[in-house]
Order: structure tokens, then C-alpha cells, then sequence
């Protein structure tokens, strides 16, 4: 797609200043902002680089676009804000929400027997990597986050520090649910689709791209597993998939969606070794070569042909 720098607009609605001009990479202050989302002022070490899930969803699909977005700046073209995806999770947290504070299983979950899964719910203090309070940047009255809120918050999200590195990862959850039976708890991502046909265990994981769905959760679960709790970080883990058929005769202002779990097991083991090629690339001096299948490198190259002209 071709993405257009967006012009800076004043809150009357009119053009502020001259129009913005793409440059494809950013200044320097504003490229050791995109290394660390957080703001530096709230960390005790400037040095530390953070790394998050979807920083290795870049490293895993290709090292060479990874590298230059991560540690040269350059700024690869958007894609369009998924705003309808954005609504239904908002939506999901907060019907969820509703039984997160009275400590009852949804009735979705009964009506799949499981009962016995609550939404996990904990008061506690979020804290960032180095025990400080994680404080809202827009709060008046300085109230930390409680663990859940941080967790699913895109800026701070579930934090670990990576061996005894000056890397931290991170990565934002949608929600995670408590087995009442053994105390563990069970981590949660929500997917919203259109496919007129139902969404089924047994067809879901055929498709190729949701190798990338798996991944996800294998890092949130990694990330959960460094956190200490007294819970056990289980290793079943749920796709929560609302589907939107489209099959009615009408809109009529709005739309159906059916709801489906999906189940997987979480896996763990090659992550260690993947984080550490991902540093190991990221501390390098030298362009890792591409993924033969990246279409963002074989446009890169073709147009370079043009370009030299």
C-alpha cells in the first residue's frame, strides 16, 4: 500500500505549518524514543533497549527488515488502524471485566464447561523492571496501576528483563483467565474476523499467517513465566475468536458476531535461543541478508533498480 506522511493538523481543523515531508527514517532523538516506547525519565537506566513482541515478530520474519526498523530507525509505511478489531477487544475487556470483579466464570465459558475459569484478577501494584510503581502518565493523582490494568496496556504491558542483559521485553495482553482448579492461570488473546464460514478447531491453525498467532502466545507466556507470581503459568492456552459471518439479509445498523475458543499449548523452549540470535543481530555491526519470501526487501530491491536510473 502507499502510506502518505500525515500533515500536522491544529485543533481548529486548519493545516499547522508547512506540510510534513517523508524522510524514511527518523533523527536521532526521536529514533532512541522508537527503540524505548517508554519515556527514559521514568527509568533508572537510559541504557537498556526494549524489545517488544512485535519487535520479534519482525525478527522472525525477517531479520533485515527487523534490523533496520529497530536499530537504524528507518520507518517502514503503516498500514491502516484496524479500528473495528480495536472496538470488539475493547468490548470483550470490558463484558469480561464485569466478572473479573465479582469473581464469576463468563457465561461463554459455561457454555463450553468450563466453569471452573474465572477472569484472573489481581490488585497488586504493577511494577516496572527495576520495582518502580508503574504510574499512569496521564493520572492527576499519581495512583499506580494495578497489575491487570499495566499488563493490558499497550506503553507498559507484562516487562522482563532478559537474562542479566540490557535487554527488556515486553508485550500487551488482552486478558488472562484463572483455573480455579489448579490455581493457574491461563493466558487469553482476542481475534475478531469476517468468514461466512464457522470459525472450527479441528480447520483454525491451517492457515500459514497464524504461525504468527502462535508465536504471540508463546511469548506472552515466556513474559508470564518470568514474573514470579505464586500462580503457575499454564501452558493451555486460548484464542477467543468472535466471527463476523455476515450471512443476515440485512445490516440494519449492525453486526452479528459468533464466538469461538480455540485451544492450543503454549511453547517456550526455543525462545531463549531465538531472543539471544535477535540481540545477537541487534549488537551487530553488519545488515543481516533478507527472508527470500519478504515482499517488503523484493520491493526494495526493484524499486532501487528504478531509483539508480
Amino acid at each position: 500500500m502507499i502510506d502518505l506522511e500525515k500533515s500536522e493538523i491544529h485543533k481548529s481543523g486548519k493545516r499547522k505549518g508547512e506540510e510534513r515531508k517523508a524522510i524514511g527514517i527518523k533523527d536521532e532523538i526521536s529514533h532512541a524514543k522508537y527503540k524505548d516506547p517508554n519515556d527514559k525519565k521514568k527509568y533508572k537506566n537510559p541504557d537498556d533497549i526494549w524489545l517488544s513482541r512485535s519487535a520479534f515478530d519482525e525478527f522472525k520474519k525477517c531479520q533485515r527488515c527487523f534490523y533496520l526498523i529497530r536499530v537504524k530507525g528507518f520507518i517502514p509505511p503503516g498500514i491502516p488502524q484496524f479500528t473495528l478489531n480495536g472496538t470488539t477487544d475493547t468490548l470483550l475487556k470490558k463484558e469480561f471485566d464485569l466478572c473479573r470483579e465479582q469473581q464469576k466464570s463468563h457465561k461463554f465459558l459455561i457454555d463450553n464447561k468450563l466453569e471452573y475459569i474465572v477472569p484472573y484478577k489481581n490488585k497488586g501494584i504493577a511494577k516496572n523492571v527495576y520495582g518502580d510503581p508503574i504510574i499512569p502518565t496521564t493520572s492527576k493523582t499519581k495512583t499506580p496501576y494495578e497489575i491487570m490494568e499495566a499488563w493490558r496496556n499497550n506503553a507498559h504491558g507484562v516487562q522482563a528483563r532478559f537474562k542479566n542483559t540490557n535487554f527488556v521485553l515486553r508485550g500487551s495482553v488482552d486478558d488472562i483467565w484463572l483455573n480455579t482448579k489448579d490455581n493457574s492461570l491461563i493466558l487469553v488473546d482476542y481475534k475478531s474476523q469476517a468468514n461466512k464460514d464457522s470459525v472450527s478447531q479441528e480447520t483454525y491453525w491451517n492457515a500459514e499467517y497464524k504461525a504468527g498467532y502462535q508465536r504471540q502466545l508463546d511469548f506472552y507466556v515466556y513474559l508470564l513465566k518470568q514474573q514470579n507470581l505464586k500462580e503457575k503459568i499454564s501452558d493451555d492456552v486460548y484464542l477467543l475468536i468472535v466471527n463476523a459471518k455476515g450471512l443476515e439479509d440485512s445490516f440494519d445498523n449492525k453486526l452479528l458476531f459468533e464466538s469461538t475458543l480455540i485451544h492450543t499449548k503454549a511453547k517456550t523452549d526455543y525462545l531463549e535461543n531465538d531472543i539471544e540470535e535477535m540481540i545477537n543481530i541487534f549488537k551487530s555491526k553488519e545488515v543481516p541478508v533478507s527472508n527470500k519470501m519478504c515482499k517488503n526487501c523484493a520491493y526494495a530491491r526493484q524499486r532501487s533498480v528504478i531509483d539508480a536510473l
